[in-house]
């Protein structure tokens, strides 16, 4: 998803990056254009405390190919395997990784939009959604994708959750969530009892789902969509990314350092010292006792219990914002950035 912070987001664009192998060594380099401050460092590695690196290479396609010719950011990340995954940005770019990271492609989509937030039920069958209400498909893993009737009346769709190929939702400005029960070829509003943009979904089974967006604004159903009620939250900031591990434990992190946890599917929400206030962009729940959570400044911090205490994991530059973060294990990862880079994580070998 991507988070709002001015309307110029809707007239951005942006290349994919391109991620390889994170033992490997390389020249780098760093280059900035007009005053995007996007910094391009091609094999930089940087360790943590925990005996881990993150690297970071070049972005990918080369900046010729690129309409605009700068390179502004990648606004969410997904992955179905430890293999298999996509990222999304803007000039309509959709990134696929098929051996965990080591590569991406740039897949074709015949549009500039710009694509917010992605959701795959398998290695075949996605939707990449964006601005001016658009939704795409693919049932082929992204070699082709095909731009549905989307979004009427939605300015900019900012997440989507798909449990299965026929079920799903997507959220966007306003208060507005849409559901679909047919792929989605037809879309139906779900009244939210907000008027607040809504950033992110989260659903793990088709029934229990949950959105955040501004105004510290949690909304939660149990039906499916029929009834969404709001949940106390204790907080006004704006929420941007709301992950659950399962249909009782969930974590939300938003502005200022904000994260939220719950045990008991969001009756009640406790605030935990994340040690930053750097506004958080994304998390991601790995199990019981492991999740992380990225931001502004290219912050990335994990919990190794449960999110009592929390430790920033060293990046090797500054510039970006880190706006999605996706675990396979604790030894593999990736996460996306604002300077349409991607960083690939591996544990050093003993």
């Amino acid at each position: 998803m991507i988070y709002k912070t001015s309307v110029l987001y809707l007239f951005f664009i942006i290349a994919v990056g391109v991620v390889l192998s994170s033992c490997g060594g390389g020249d780098t380099s760093s280059s900035q254009e007009g005053g995007d401050n996007a910094q391009s460092n091609s094999g930089a590695i940087a360790g943590s405390s925990q005996g881990a690196v993150w690297a970071i290479l070049p972005q990918f396609p080369p900046r010729e190919q690129v309409i605009s010719r700068r390179l502004l950011g990648l606004n969410d990340i997904t992955m179905v395997d430890e293999n298999t995954g996509w990222v999304v940005g803007t000039d309509g770019a959709i990134g696929h990784t098929s051996d965990g990271g080591d590569a991406f492609v740039l897949q074709p989509t015949g549009t500039a939009i710009n694509l917010t937030a992605v959701s795959f039920v398998d290695a075949m069958t996605g939707w990449a959604v964006g601005t001016a209400g658009t939704v795409l498909h693919t049932t082929d893993g992204g070699d082709t994708w095909e731009k549905l009737a989307g979004i009427k009346g939605a300015l900019l769709v900012e997440g989507v959750q798909f449990t299965d190929a026929n079920a799903g939702w997507v959220v966007a400005d306003f208060g507005g969530i849409y559901h679909t029960t047919d792929g989605g070829n037809i879309w139906d509003k779900q009244e939210s009892g907000t008027l607040e943009d809504l950033l992110d979904i989260v659903s793990l089974d088709g029934s229990f789902v949950w959105t955040v967006g501004f105004g510290g604004v949690v909304l939660h159903t149990s039906d499916g969509g029929a009834t969404w009620n709001q949940q106390v939250s204790g907080t006004e900031v704006q929420l941007n990314s709301v992950w659950f591990l399962d249909n009782s434990v969930g974590m939300v992190v938003g502005s200022k350092g904000t994260i939220l946890l719950t045990s008991d599917g969001g009756t009640t929400w406790s605030s935990q010292d994340s040690g930053t206030v750097e506004d958080l962009l994304g998390v991601f729940i790995l199990d019981a006792q492991n999740g992380w959570a990225v931001g502004t400044k290219n912050l990335l911090i994990h919990t190794s219990d449960g999110g009592a205490t929390w430790t920033e994991q060293e990046t090797a530059t500054s510039s970006d914002a880190l706006r999605g973060v996706y675990m396979n294990s604790l030894q593999r990862g990736l996460a996306a950035g604002s300077g349409g880079h991607i960083w690939q994580y591996r544990v050093a070998a003993p």
